[in-house]
């Protein structure tokens, strides 16, 4: 129920990733703004390193787990891209642990 609350009251996606971003990503050395549509991966801000470094801090930060497929350019190429994936694989997990039933 804890968790529940947390996902809840502090779903602040973006300002995370955008931090994460410009702590690990661009290190200081762009003075880009990131924007919630600004191309990270087509736009050539995130390689294919970063994309596996910020996979990792997505699964870590909010507890989900990332399917090859989902791993692209196409679901992961802005803020705004990010954070509806990620709310949707949040909303997932807490339908389906409220649906759960386990099978003998």
């Amino acid at each position: 129920m804890l968790l529940r609350a947390t996902v809840n009251q502090n779903m602040e996606i973006k300002p995370a990733v955008r931090q994460f971003i410009a702590e690990n990503v661009l290190l200081g050395v762009h003075q880009t703004t990131i924007d919630d549509g600004t191309p990270l991966v087509t736009g050539g801000l995130i390689d294919s390193i970063g994309m596996i470094g910020l996979v990792a801090f997505l699964e870590e930060r909010f507890q989900i787990e990332f399917v090859p497929r989902e791993i692209n350019a196409h679901s992961l190429n802005t803020l705004e891209q990010i954070d509806e994936l990620i709310r949707k694989k949040l909303a997932s997990r807490e339908t389906g642990a409220a649906g759960v039933q386990k099978i003998p």
